[in-house]
């Protein structure tokens, strides 16, 4: 015991010395940098002994991390995507070490195998690409989303699911606390139409990011209130449900309005076990509508009146201008997908490249189709991620891509029939109903590949992976159901 307690003394006071004398040195050569040296090494022990608490301060981090600009012309989400690349080493040292001890069949599983390939035709058509150096830099940071939040997900709960309980604790609490500063901001301003952006800086780039954020944890929030049995909880999480409705409101967001009945639908389609006819529906629907522009150049017909197509400072007038075509962001879409049917139609195999959209399109593009913010100062994408997949890596691309759209909602509804633990059903209801929200987002956005969407998209597909395993063999050793209350 005694030795015990002299270990810990040597170790305190051998601590706070490395402390003094970084100190020491940072005054002297006016380096003041080096104060966190000493924290540097204390965080790199603490996640040698235990790698997921990087994962956990991932998550709790995400809702606060804002956009910044490097030299070099390269933006980073501070401090997320750091401590995403951080994540993604671990994961990787992670698989090497103790792959062995692991149970290998979580990974043999059609989503996995979709995941590789879509990675490898990315790779592909990176060699092929128009802006290579563009390209590589997309690759690496579709990286460090599929190893941290797949990966390392199934890594990580593979043995105890029970787990992730609160981990999703822990993202709708911290994504509530980035909310209340929203609200609270905006509220100072009377919860103005035109002040909402300036209301969600600097965690949020826009209203559309916010709401995009609030729309996807939903479900997660739903499932916390839906499964917790303590009285207060409950109120806590009813509390929260309140301002989260508030929330998405005044984010003055079409696509979060949607996204909130893609929940109440998607709820309905999976508890009806209408998925797949659902989704052949919606395929269908898309290929005919899609046929019909190209018809004799349909499309055409859509181009809008250059002098009416302006901005609105109002909800119910953007409603009405957006049914009208009369709203400029709207009409700049299509003018940007417009570009982007001509531009598979041009390269339909193997597409411009990943990420070379914004360097190509321009000489794609129609001035009957043009609106006065077409110069596109903020060198925006082209707003549909279905669209730009196709147009960066061609018609094999979009079609894997639909692939891992429409894979996890399959095995989502299968596993919540078939499974009998009711904590677990609605933690793969709640994943669901966040990946069909994201999937509903895509429509018109291309934030996959923001690290407040796509850490949640991988995050909900592994969940999905997790509990279909469980839904498809018998309970054992090595996959835990959820049984813990949180």
């Amino acid at each position: 015991m005694l030795v015990g307690k002299y270990q810990d003394n040597k170790f305190l006071i051998g601590g706070a010395g490395l402390f003094l004398l970084t100190i020491v040195f940072a005054i002297y050569f006016n380096q003041w940098y080096l104060i966190a040296l000493p924290f540097a090494i204390v965080f790199g022990i603490v996640v040698s002994i235990n790698p997921k608490i990087v994962y956990y301060l991932l998550f709790a981090l995400i809702p606060f991390s804002a956009e910044i600009n490097l030299p070099g012309g390269i933006g980073l989400d501070f401090p997320a995507e750091p401590l995403m690349i951080l994540f993604t080493g671990l994961v990787l040292l992670l698989s090497l070490e103790h792959l062995r001890k692991w149970d290998v069949s979580i990974f043999y599983n059609w989503i996995t195998l979709l995941i590789v390939g879509i990675f490898t035709w990315s790779i592909i058509t990176t060699l092929s690409s128009t802006e290579p150096i563009i390209s590589m830099k997309y690759l690496a940071a579709k990286l460090w989303y599929i190893v941290p939040f797949y990966l390392g997900t199934l890594i990580l709960y593979h043995q105890r699911v029970a787990e992730i309980r609160p981990l999703v604790k822990l993202a709708v609490m911290t994504t509530s606390i980035a909310t209340l500063y929203v609200v609270v901001r905006h509220a100072g301003w009377g919860f103005d139409f035109d002040a909402v952006n300036r209301a969600g800086r600097p965690i949020f780039r826009n209203h559309v990011t916010y709401g995009a954020l609030l729309v996807l944890i939903l479900p997660y929030l739903l499932y916390l209130w839906r499964t917790s049995k303590h009285p207060l909880r409950v109120i806590i999480y009813g509390a929260l449900l309140m301002l989260f409705g508030l929330a998405i409101f005044t984010t003055y967001t079409r696509a979060a309005y949607v996204c909130v009945l893609g929940i109440v639908a998607g709820y309905m389609m999976i508890r009806l076990r209408l998925t797949t006819i659902t989704i052949v529906a919606a395929l269908l629907v898309s290929m005919i509508g899609v046929s019909y522009l190209i018809h004799n150049n349909q499309f055409l017909d859509m181009a809008p009146d250059y002098e009416r197509t302006i901005s609105h400072h109002n909800i119910d007038n953007l409603m009405e201008a957006t049914v009208k075509g009369e709203d400029v962001s709207t009409m700049e879409r299509v003018y940007r997908w417009v570009a982007g049917m001509r531009m598979v139609a041009t390269k339909p195999i193997l597409g411009f490249g990943p990420a070379a959209f914004y360097e190509s399109y321009l000489p794609y593009t129609l001035t009957s189709f043009q609106t006065y913010v077409s110069d596109n100062p903020e060198k925006s994408g082209i707003h549909n991620y279905y669209l730009m997949t196709c147009v960066e890596q061609g018609i094999p691309g979009l079609i894997l891509f639909l692939l891992l759209t429409i894979l996890p909602l399959i095995l989502a509804t299968r596993a919540y029939h078939q499974l009998h633990n009711p904590e677990l059903k609605v933690l793969v209801m709640a994943a669901a109903l966040s990946l069909i929200t994201i999937d509903l987002l895509l429509l018109i956005n291309d934030l996959l590949e923001a690290d407040k969407v796509g850490s949640y998209y991988y995050l909900s597909i592994a969940i999905i992976t997790l509990c279909s395993i469980i839904a498809d063999r018998a309970p054992s050793k090595s996959i835990q159901a959820i049984t813990q209350e949180g």
